[in-house]
């Protein structure tokens, strides 16, 4: 049954709760509780890689979709990811490589490097339903990805959710090299932001039952692939903080992945 607009926006938002943040990722429980920059290095280099595509899925979108409030927002956050972000000098991604490098990395081996397998995994995800799917479903798993971090979703599981310079104080790092994590606060989890807008249009858009549910499981693959990557990156936090990693037995309602 086709739900409305509303029913389909408390579908997509309980979604991605279940899926991205209940129970929280290995990721998020490390950085919450456990951070070191040795754990952090790990996360700050294969998130630059996956951050330096990211725009590119943005683009194959934008170029299949008919309806120009759609084409206007993906192009707006194009700019802000590739052109000019309005609140770094250094440009988004060039500001997410300072913060890698403040950690301990050489910046030349940071653009060099090409990721982990899972961080491969997960861009040929994108690659593939940025290019192949109709561009409601791509819309919905690529820019509804921002919605976990939206203020919506904030307000459901708290900070957690929210993309700020606080997670990563404890490693005690300058304002240059936080300064993408102001940036990022300010794109995603803002009002009005890149984390609410795609809400608004998959509700007017997706307006058929078919169309409902072909977008909640796209957001659902995308956020199961999240999910994966999050839970290994955090494993080997763990590990290159020398700490017990912690279970996954029991952690979720699906079957467990088995982690390298």
């Amino acid at each position: 049954m086709k739900q409305t607009p509303e029913q389909f926006r408390d579908a997509m938002l309980d979604m991605i709760q279940e899926v991205r943040w209940s129970p929280p990722t290995l990721h998020d429980e490390y950085v919450a509780k456990h951070l070191t920059r040795e754990g952090a290095r790990i996360y700050a280099l294969e998130h630059c890689v996956f951050a330096a595509n990211f725009p590119r899925w943005l683009a194959n979108i934008t170029g299949n979709t008919p309806e120009l409030e759609v084409r206007q927002y993906l192009i707006e956050n194009q700019f802000v990811e590739e052109v000019r972000d309005p609140t770094v000098t250094t440009g988004h991604h060039e500001s997410l490589v300072d913060f890698a490098v403040a950690l301990g990395l050489e910046r030349s081996f940071v653009y060099a490097y090409q990721g982990a397998t899972i961080t491969k995994m997960r861009i040929v995800y994108c690659e593939w339903v940025s290019r192949t799917r109709p561009w409601l479903e791509a819309f919905a798993a690529i820019a509804g990805n921002e919605v976990a971090r939206g203020t919506v979703m904030i307000e459901r599981v708290g900070e957690m959710a929210q993309t700020s310079r606080r997670q990563w104080a404890a490693l005690k790092l300058n304002d240059k090299a936080l300064a993408h994590w102001d940036s990022a606060e300010a794109a995603d989890s803002e009002a009005g932001g890149h984390g609410d807008a795609p809400l608004e249009l998959l509700m007017k858009y997706a307006d058929t039952e078919e169309k409902q549910e072909a977008c909640l499981q796209a957001m659902k693959d995308r956020q199961m692939v999240n999910r994966l990557w999050y839970d290994q990156i955090g494993q080997w936090e763990f590990e290159a903080s020398a700490l017990k990693v912690p279970s996954l037995d029991g952690r979720f309602k699906w079957p467990a992945p088995v982690l390298a």
